[in-house]
């Protein structure tokens, strides 16, 4: 305190000299039209550029929450879209919207942020923070905006760890999209953007840039989404199999948001099957 006051004592002709500026600049703006028209311009700008800029911190610390949000929005636009039925391109039948859609729905979709990703392993994991409390069980498909990220392996409280797609002991049902011939869809362990698609017989026309979607042959993942397109197309030695790259429509190494997909009705189709295991003879 004794530092301050002798700090004020030692520059008192400067802080007078300030006191009396402010003073005939006040007395200026308020008896001078021009001069006042002039300082609320200047000060509106000022505050205006504080203002705009304090907005913009204020929205950039918003972002997690907004991001958060619209992955909400997105996942009940995608449970809604689910829903609804196909519509055939050959059809001439009249397409309706069910009044409650609540009856039809198989699918619930959760978002989750990933927090842990491998992409350079030849059996890749990954993590959300998202767990039982939440609703989420093993087995359960997980999917990007772009298509097929993987599937729940295991699930503690608050999170879940998943096999990744680029994972060489994953693999699952796929689809043509050209001829609607179904195979298998495994990574191989080398690039992390191309996958291969198993399978397919030489009698099927595949192209290069043919999509490939997830079959309706498999419990986890709704049919019709996107895997990736096709890059190259060529018959295997023995002339038995296609050799098929696919190009993955997901960048592994960006992943951020996620859905977690939860089938409704799978428990019910795992029962039947279980309990009707098929006869070899």
């Amino acid at each position: 305190m004794g530092q301050l006051l002798a700090f004020l004592v030692k520059y008192r002709a400067f802080f007078i000299f300030l006191f009396l500026e402010l003073i005939c600049i006040s007395l200026i703006v308020s008896n001078n039209d021009y001069q006042r028209s002039a300082y609320l311009k200047s000060s509106a700008n000022v505050i205006g550029s504080v203002t705009e800029s304090s907005d913009n911190i204020g929205d950039y610390f918003g972002l997690k929450r907004v991001n958060r949000e619209l992955a909400e929005e997105n996942a009940r636009l995608h449970e809604l879209l689910l829903a609804q039925p196909r519509i055939p391109l050959d059809s001439l039948s009249s397409y309706s919207i069910e009044a409650d859609t609540a009856d039809s729905m198989e699918y619930i979709l959760r978002y989750a942020e990933i927090v842990r990703n491998n992409v350079r392993l030849a059996n890749n994991f990954f993590m959300i923070n998202k767990g039982s409390k939440d609703g989420i069980t093993a087995e359960m498909g997980v999917v990007s905006p772009f298509g097929v990220v993987g599937k729940i392996r295991s699930v503690s409280k608050n999170y879940s760890e998943g096999i990744s797609l680029l994972n060489t002991r994953n693999s699952f049902s796929a689809k043509h999209k050209g001829s609607d011939r179904i195979g298998t869809v495994q990574w191989d362990g080398r690039n992390p953007k191309i996958a291969k698609l198993l399978f397919i017989t030489p009698d099927v026309n595949v192209q290069v840039g043919d999509t490939i979607v997830t079959s309706s042959f498999n419990a986890i993942f709704p049919k019709d989404i996107m895997i990736g397109t096709v890059e190259s197309s060529k018959r295997d030695a023995n002339n038995t199999y296609l050799n098929i790259d696919i190009d993955l429509s997901v960048d592994f190494g960006r992943l951020s948001y996620v859905y977690v997909i939860e089938n409704v009705r799978k428990q019910e189709q795992d029962s039947l099957s279980n309990s009707n295991p098929i006869d070899i003879q």
